[in-house]
């Protein structure tokens, strides 16, 4: 029997004496002359470890006779044939390439196994004679140039996190360093703790009596110039610490929003770059107050718990972590927004189960905490810091590799430092959480794109395009299977094809009622089941379909899908929730347990999102069930079919208004910012329809994006258009054309110094969008300075345009065409939904009763829902007395004269009024303040339309009042809240108003009609009697025709 024990350095870590570990293997060696069953016992310790760091002398019980270090050299010429080998197809100089290798790497394992693949991978090969010069072009092109982001497999960066790990100790290790690397020969080695860690970690080498740098690449890389920035970091001084903390910060956000916008140039989801960024921010705050491990853990809002990819184990390994609002410390910060400090004793804090249930698994023991809230300006919660173990300075310590813990903890002081940083800290983890959600995006747009190319191969048959659908859902969804049940009405059962341990389909049919996807069948309500579903009940007909399938069902989100008027067609079904990561696909045959990856649970958000997802589903199934009847009445194509599904699924897992195109373009707006120094960007996109350019742009003190547009058949637009070149304004004193100070003035009060107008065009040469670039800034993140004194006075160069040229590729171009797109899908999808609810609303006025009051109601309900508005009223036009009037439930009947309120001066004028939040700011909310207190109400924000009659005569208006946020929020009781609702921190934006333009004009063809039939039975009331109602009636049918 051999017990293998790796990573024996980590012991050092646990909470006891290290001797009594050791001194339990001695005990069983000493054993083996009483018992010689001990004689089978063998056991095999490795680690990054010297004999002195693990034998800690005591008089009274050495648990070592001796300790021998074992060392370790690299690979010398003559030891190195094998790679030679490998090498003989690159270069019949092979033996060269070898010799050059090793001159780089000294014969360090990982660093020449990982030169030898790049020389293998590598296009060309050497010139005869010049395999030396080849090599250092590889060397310096793919491992030392920009090293930190091409360090895959990580090792360099390892190297340097090492180095870095402790704030006091890596002074000691930078500049015993520093003489190493000034003394070419070497320094005399003394085996101190110093020099046994740059030793351990394998920057230097011991030779005979001296310690020298192990090889070329590590020198070149941790040069002078690298120890000097890292040392200057370091330095003692805390305002220069800090200022360059704050730069460092800045470097690092416009650094992530760079490498995002080559990401989305390109097209692909990369979050590995994020998680380095958020583990590299993570250690600097550490290190700062001294923390021995630091954690940051962000906000999801959706599902309402903290995340966190970066608590490192002693692999320095990514961890998945979720902790839900108010469950352990870091929970319970996030609910209460106070900073909790546990000096000692952590573990008999009353929310620390967590923390000693997390130590004991990687390992570790906390003996002080603290955990700070990051909020943002509107006072919500955005992250969670949480450090660990405050360290002593290292007076109080023998320098190793776990330094001692201050058994004081963290202190007021280190609270202030930290809350001094929030708001630089703040700024850099929103950006993260926006390119976060930006990667989240583009992989959402992948699965997608991916069914796209399914569905363009694929039929109108109804089994075929919604296996497709459904893939993608399950890629959006993050589930490990997906199915759709298909309703069968003539047979009264479900019915779906699953796929065998084969790979082959079977037909499985269940009847209603029986089993989870009978009952929501049955019941019409959604199911979902947490993991683990086993330990359900009624659990029996899964298990039973998992012994036929050879599957295991973990958890589960069954959801009933419907047509759009509320007749069952399926059941969707969501099978074994995966957590964030690449995971190999789940076969349970080759899993003893279940994999971790599947211990986690659907959520509310999930389900949510799946009833968003199921409404679009129910639309394409019925939509393939009838396109045979839809081609005659819409000359219905394939491709159109398959591009507003696609068009319905991306509102499925997105959001549902303008918002999503915004947030991307005001995302490649300031990646674009970012990498040309500019102070202020805009992509404004070509309409080809209306000959128009057009974005969406927030206007200050503003919530929601609107949208700006201006001809481009005048001006500067023309001139770009006509010549297909960029323009380059870097002195004038007239910025009077509209592409330049197109919304400058309302959202930025700052001169114009220089300007960039930049054209791109499609491969067909149509004009896509005009990217406007102002002030080039010479500082950009000196932020504290004057807008004068940051400007490049040189403006903008044709360095600068070559920049722009070399990102806006295909990709680029296609990605803002899609946008393009988007917006065009987006208004029709909505008009069509829009369209669909009044039909609903019409229909049911018609069969229900003739009343003008009956059918206003209705309608507005409906208008409620279609803007998410929390009240919706319809004010009737009063062409006698020449008022509006309507009636409320507080206040009964109501009137109000043309011209005063803002609904008069829309009946006045004809003219809409949007007031975004804080209507009470308005210069005019007078009025509506007066009412608000009379009927007990608070208005925040307020969209107002003219209803006007076929023959434009008005009829009413229409007045929506306090934009919601989405989500499930309660009824809105002004009485019983003297705070502001979050979900009411919104405004009415272009779309709401686009929606309401279309709804008014039916809403104005139904008035009109309900106005004529009123007046018809007024007029003819009092000349019938009892005796002719039945002609009432029949002239009532008619007027409505």
């Amino acid at each position: 029997i051999v017990i293998f024990i790796d990573e024996v350095d980590s012991i050092l870590r646990l909470p006891f004496p290290v001797n009594d570990f050791f001194g339990l293997i001695r005990a069983c060696h000493n054993n083996r002359a009483d018992q010689l069953e001990y004689n089978r016992l063998t056991f095999a310790i490795s680690g990054v470890a010297s004999p002195s760091d693990l034998i800690q002398h005591d008089q009274h019980n050495t648990p070592f006779n001796f300790g021998q270090a074992i060392k370790l050299d690299g690979f010398k010429l003559n030891e190195a044939e094998p790679i030679a080998e490998g090498l003989k197809i690159k270069s019949p100089n092979y033996k060269n390439l070898v010799e050059a290798v090793l001159n780089w790497t000294g014969g360090q394992p990982f660093m020449t196994q990982k030169l030898c693949k790049i020389i293998m991978e590598a296009e060309e090969s050497p010139l005869i004679g010049k395999e030396t010069e080849w090599v250092e072009e590889l060397v310096r092109s793919r491992l030392i140039t920009n090293w930190e982001s091409q360090d895959e497999p990580e090792h360099l960066r390892t190297i340097r996190d090492r180095l870095l790990r402790r704030q006091e100790s890596s002074k000691k290790l930078l500049t015993l360093y520093q003489q190493i690397l000034f003394n070419p020969d070497g320094i005399e080695a003394d085996d101190s703790r110093e020099q046994m860690e740059l030793r351990l970690s394998g920057l230097v080498i011991k030779q005979k009596s001296k310690v020298r740098l192990s090889n070329r690449i590590y020198e070149s890389v941790f040069n002078q110039d690298w120890i000097q920035k890292q040392l200057s970091i370091l330095a003692p001084d805390p305002a220069e610490r800090d200022t360059e903390f704050i730069k460092t910060l800045a470097k690092l956000e416009r650094k992530l929003l760079l490498s995002q916008l080559a990401d989305v140039t390109e097209g692909k989801s990369s979050e590995q770059s994020l998680y380095e960024l958020l583990r590299y921010i993570t250690l600097q705050i550490g290190n700062l107050l001294g923390a021995d491990r630091s954690t940051i853990y962000l906000i999801n809002q959706e599902k309402k718990e903290l995340w966190s990819v970066v608590a490192e184990n002693q692999g320095g390994e990514f961890l998945d972590i979720q902790v839900g609002l108010g469950e352990g410390i870091t929970g319970k910060v996030a609910q209460t927004k106070e900073i909790i400090n546990i000096p000692d004793n952590v573990y008999q804090h009353p929310y620390a189960e967590r923390v000693k249930e997390s130590d004991q698994k990687y390992g570790y023991y906390t003996e002080n905490l603290l955990a700070f809230p990051i909020l943002d300006e509107q006072n919500k919660i955005i992250a969670v810091i949480q450090l660990l173990n405050k360290l002593n300075s290292p007076e109080y310590f023998y320098f190793n590799y776990y330094p001692k813990v201050d058994q004081h903890g963290f202190t007021p002081a280190d609270e202030e430092r930290l809350a001094q940083f929030v708001p630089a800290i703040r700024q850099i983890l929103e950006s993260f959480q926006s390119c976060y959600q930006v990667s989240k995006k583009l992989r959402a747009t992948a699965a997608l794109a991916e069914a796209t190319r399914y569905l363009d191969h694929s039929s109108l048959d109804t089994k075929d395009i919604l296996q497709r659908v459904m893939n993608a859902a399950k890629k959006l969804m993050n589930a490990d299977r997906s199915t759709l049940w298909l309703l069968d009405t003539k047979r009264g059962d479900l019915w779906t094809q699953i796929p065998k341990t084969d790979g082959s389909l079977m037909e499985k049919r269940v009847p209603l009622g029986e089993g989870f996807v009978g009952q929501v069948a049955q019941h019409h309500k959604p199911l979902r089941i947490p993991f683990d579903v086993y330990g359900k009940s009624d659990s029996q007909m899964a298990q039973e379909t998992d012994k036929k399938t050879g599957y295991r069902t973990c958890s589960l989100l069954c959801m009933p899908v419907f047509s759009p008027e509320r007749e069952l067609l399926g059941v969707t079904q969501l099978l074994n929730k995966r957590k964030p990561g690449n995971f190999p696909p789940y076969n349970p045959a080759e899993y003893r347990e279940i994999p971790d990856y599947l211990k986690t649970s659907f959520d509310e958000n999930d389900q949510q999102s799946m009833q968003v997802f199921n409404e679009r589903v129910g639309v394409i199934l019925q939509y393939a069930q009838t396109h045979d009847r839809l081609k005659q009445v819409e000359q219905f194509q394939a491709k159109e079919f398959v591009h507003n599904t696609l068009g319905m699924l991306s509102h499925a897992v997105g959001d549902q208004s303008e918002s999503a195109i915004y947030n991307m373009l005001n995302f490649m707006t300031r990646s674009l910012g970012q990498l040309l120094n500019a102070s202020y960007t805009n992509i404004f996109l070509f309409n080809a329809e209306k000959k128009e350019f057009w974005s969406l742009m927030v206007e200050q003190g503003q919530f929601s994006p609107i949208e700006v547009n201006f001809s481009a058949n005048e001006g500067i637009a023309a001139e770009i258009i006509a010549s297909k070149s960029s323009k380059v304004y870097n002195s004038s004193d007239d910025w009077n054309d509209v592409l330049i100070k197109k919304n400058i003035n309302k959202v930025h009060k700052y001169p114009i110094y220089n300007v960039l107008l930049f054209p791109l065009f499609n491969e067909q040469g149509n004009p896509v969008a005009i990217i406007r670039l102002i002030n080039k800034l010479k500082y950009p993140d000196y932020v504290q300075l004057p807008l004068a004194e940051r400007i490049d006075t040189q403006g903008f160069t044709q360095l600068d345009e070559e920049k722009l040229a070399e990102y806006a590729d295909t990709n680029f171009i296609s990605l803002l065409e899609g946008c393009q797109s988007f917006q065009r899908e987006m208004i029709t999808i909505q008009r069509k939904r829009a369209l669909s609810e009044l039909d609903k609303a019409i229909s049911s006025i018609i069969k229900s009763s003739f009343e003008s009051k009956k059918v206003l109601q209705k309608v507005m309900d409906a208008a409620k829902k279609l803007t998410n508005a929390d009240r919706a009223i319809l004010w009737l036009f009063d062409s006698d007395r020449g008022d509006l009037w309507t009636e409320l439930p507080e206040v009964g009947k109501w009137r109000r004269e043309l011209g005063v309120g803002f609904v008069g001066q829309v009946a006045k004028s004809y003219e809409p009024v949007n007031i975004s939040y804080d209507l009470y700011d308005h210069p005019n909310a007078g009025i509506t303040n007066k009412i608000d207190q009379e009927i007990g109400y608070r208005t925040y924000s307020l969209l107002c339309m003219p209803v006007l009659s076929l023959d434009g005569n008005l009829l009413g208006v229409t007045q929506l009042v306090n934009k919601r946020k989405p989500g499930n929020f309660p009824n809105y009781n002004w009485a019983k809240t003297s705070k502001v609702p979050a979900y009411f921190k919104a405004s009415f934006n272009e779309s709401d108003r686009r929606y309401m333009e279309t709804f008014n004009s039916t809403v104005g063809f139904v008035l009109q009609n309900a106005q004529k039939l009123d007046q018809l039975r007024t007029k003819i009331s009092g000349r019938l009697n009892d005796s002719v109602s039945h002609h009432l009636n029949a002239a009532t049918t008619l007027a409505l025709y």
